[in-house]
């Protein structure tokens, strides 16, 4: 029971305010059918687990249920997102690494190697959560740090050789 300005809300009122919200009602709509406040509603449907309000231009009605169903969509376009967006660094990694075959300024190789570290540390952070919620990702981000690894030490292994005379830093 629910209480508002020193009154307490009735069980069948609070059971009426909860179907009504569980039928996809809004604040005010289950307001004029109770003659309730909607600071009382809302506080109601806090209290009352498993119960949400619809979410406004959502096409939900509001149910668990509904709201379970456009959560999962909205997951699924951003888990659909971020592979779009791994598989342009993907092909940004590669291009840097061409770029770094044919590279001969020490300068030049420095900032090549940072865009291969940089492109390595967004990829591992956009496959990190969809690597925590799907086991079968794991073998996706093992097979890019091996990747990395290896341009790693491909980039070790072509390091300019000092010439005589040249102050290193």
């Amino acid at each position: 029971m629910t209480v508002a300005a020193g009154k307490r809300t009735a069980p069948e009122v609070e059971a009426q305010v909860i179907d009504l919200v569980e039928a996809g009602k809004t604040r005010r709509e289950v307001s004029e059918a109770t003659g309730v406040s909607t600071r009382v509603i809302t506080r109601i449907v806090r209290d009352a687990p498993g119960v949400e309000f619809a979410m406004i231009g959502s096409g939900s009605s509001g149910t668990a249920m509904a709201m379970a169903k456009a959560r999962r969509v909205q997951s699924e376009y951003a888990r659909n997102r971020r592979a779009a967006l791994s598989e342009r660094i993907l092909d940004a990694t590669e291009k840097t690494l061409d770029l770094l075959d044919t590279c001969t300024a020490p300068r030049e190789r420095q900032f090549l190697s940072q865009a291969l570290r940089n492109h390595a540390a967004a990829y591992a952070d956009l496959t990190s959560q969809d690597a925590k919620a799907a086991p079968d990702m794991q073998v996706v981000v093992s097979i890019f740090d091996r990747f990395n690894a290896n341009a790693e030490a491909v980039i070790g292994s072509m390091a300019p050789t000092p010439r005589p005379g040249l102050i290193q830093e």
